[in-house]
């Protein structure tokens, strides 16, 4: 064990009950130990989420046994004998067990100390793939392209009044030139690849950030009748007031979404069953065909054959921009679809692959490996050969 590995202390009884707070004197003497120790008192924030997944997990277990033991005994002359209690805990329901893993995950790959190792699954020639950045091409009007991740920040093009300027953080901005006269400019396009994404700032001050394997289509210059995008993949918007409250519509497929002055989340990827619009703040009308809902903060929009509204996972849905994969209740086919896009990596599936839902979160800056060796802890396997990954039982 590494001299900073202090993962033994999920194993730690007085230290489980400082995580769960039901004894005063291990609560005590842990809380005066941690602040002594900013070093130990980082590592146990990480690991007090864990902690109490397993708790929780195990009381589930032990109340099931004990309706299975009662249930013996009114339908037996003689009762069995009790089970022993497990101490602490050891056998955990599969559920709970998979968030608890996925918390493993967070800690494993973010703490600097303890690097994980390359997963078992993986070929005998060490193989691991990056995960994706800031990579971008935008196409101008005229049908040039700018290769945005091999370009110099400053000025990367201007058309009709309209600047068009590469941030030292790789932003995409466009920006109105001093009192010229704007002049159609006709429509650009930024694209991301597999494996990339960007944030474009449209010349009206609205902002988009594009994930992996997304294009978005748009104006360089907004008339006055409206303002209208054009998307195919997933971006996030925050989009901007204007004085004459101009209309801002997003065009995806076959939906239209009506913006009114929002911060929203469109996903429509062409490999996913359904497109899902998600609301954070103000409101959206989203349309298809005949059938229109105007969505409420924390609501998200399903569209399929048609459109049903749900409550949302808003941390859920924007993660992505922030940083981090999260799941909720995903199966392993969602996850590899991800996995597949910001990896840019062929997913290829031998056996049948036992069903299992995943709940938890995990940087979106891990190499591919570390991701795996999270989800193998459910016994699904991973072998990596090149730019495949092999999914089997």
């Amino acid at each position: 064990m590494s001299e900073n590995d202090f993962s033994y202390l999920v194993h730690d009884e007085q230290f489980i009950n400082y995580c769960l707070q039901r004894n005063a004197a291990d609560v005590q003497y842990w809380e005066e130990r941690l602040r002594q120790d900013p070093v130990l008192a980082r590592e146990a924030a990480a690991l007090q989420p864990l902690v109490i997944a397993l708790a929780t997990a195990s009381q589930q277990q032990e109340a099931r046994q004990q309706w299975q033991l009662l249930q013996q005994q009114l339908g037996a002359a003689t009762a069995p004998a009790p089970q022993k209690k497990n101490r602490i805990w050891y056998r955990i329901p599969a559920a709970a067990a998979v968030l608890a893993l996925l918390l493993w995950g967070i800690y494993a790959v973010t703490r600097p100390t303890a690097p994980l190792s390359e997963p078992t699954a993986v070929n005998t020639t060490p193989q691991d793939i990056p995960a994706g950045g800031d990579k971008a091409t935008l196409t101008l009007a005229n049908g040039s392209r700018i290769v945005l991740d091999d370009t110099a920040e400053g000025t990367v093009a201007s058309q009709g009044g309209i600047s068009i300027h590469k941030t030292s953080n790789g932003q995409l901005v466009y920006t109105i030139t001093g009192n010229h006269q704007l002049t159609d400019t006709g429509y650009n396009t930024i694209q991301t690849p597999k494996g990339g994404q960007y944030q474009v700032n449209l010349p009206d001050g609205s902002k988009v950030w594009l994930n992996a394997a997304t294009s978005l289509t748009f104006p360089a210059a907004f008339g006055a009748d409206g303002r209208t995008v054009h998307l195919n993949g997933e971006a996030y918007f925050e989009v901007a007031a204007t004085p004459h409250a101009q209309p801002f519509t997003v065009k995806v497929n076959d939906l239209t979404i009506d913006v009114l002055g929002t911060q929203f989340n469109i996903m429509a990827y062409a490999d996913e069953k359904n497109s899902r619009t998600t609301l954070l703040t103000g409101a959206v009308r989203v349309t298809k065909g005949d059938a229109g809902k105007v969505l409420q903060p924390g609501q998200q929009a399903i569209a399929g054959n048609g459109i049903q509204v749900r409550d949302a996972d808003t941390e859920a849905a924007v993660a992505w921009k922030n940083g981090m994969t999260v799941f909720s209740d995903a199966d392993i086919h969602s996850i590899m679809r991800q996995i597949a896009r910001w990896y840019d990596v062929e997913i290829v599936y031998q056996g049948e692959i036992p069903p299992r839902q995943f709940t938890g979160k995990i940087p979106r800056h891990a190499n591919v490996s570390k991701v795996l060796k999270i989800l193998e802890l459910s016994n699904i396997h991973f072998t990596i050969d090149g730019r495949k990954i092999i999914v089997t039982p």
